[in-house]
């Protein structure tokens, strides 16, 4: 298939789950949600759409990736909304819901692209939310290239992609 069709297809199906879900992203919301667009460092690259929604004790995370190089990955939620360093070190420690002792539970399993390079999956996070105290809101997300690996101090860790988390958004704004 044609990436720009792929790409089409991909944007068609982020835009019916959108459709989906409420965008009222108020503090304390049963079914808020926000987002983050991930890019590589300078902005560059094709974007990484990431959605998180309330349902219940937790939110659903949803990815929307093409044409990324075939691989596993991993996305993870840091404490800092900040991806301005070339290495995404400016985002900080991986960040983990209250209560949880692991960082950000169910983000630190991996995935793998298709053979297109295209990925979608969904996943919830318990005990996480959108908004609110210790909410994802002005956090980011950063996607990690290979398998979990123990950090080294000074080593990039494999962080191809960032985007800080902000209010969801409309397909069509």
């Amino acid at each position: 298939m044609h990436p720009i069709v792929r790409h089409c297809l991909v944007s068609l199906a982020a835009a019916a789950i959108a459709g989906c879900s409420t965008t009222d992203t108020s503090p304390g919301s049963k079914g808020g949600g926000v987002q983050a667009v991930l890019l590589a460092p300078g902005g560059t690259g094709n974007p990484v759409n990431v959605r998180f929604v309330d349902r219940g004790d937790g939110v659903v995370m949803t990815i929307f990736a093409t044409n990324l190089p075939l691989g596993t990955y991993r996305a993870l939620v840091h404490v800092n909304g900040n991806c301005t360093s070339p290495n995404f070190f400016s985002a900080g420690p991986a960040w983990a819901p209250a209560g949880s002792t692991t960082p950000a539970n169910a983000l630190t399993q991996e995935f793998t692209t298709n053979s297109d390079g295209d990925l979608t999956l969904t996943m919830r996070i318990p005990s996480a939310h959108a908004t609110g105290t210790d909410g994802l809101l002005g956090k980011s997300v950063v996607l990690h290239a290979g398998p979990v690996t123990e950090a080294v101090p000074g080593v990039r860790n494999e962080r191809m992609l960032c985007g800080v988390i902000g209010p969801l958004r409309s397909f069509f704004n």
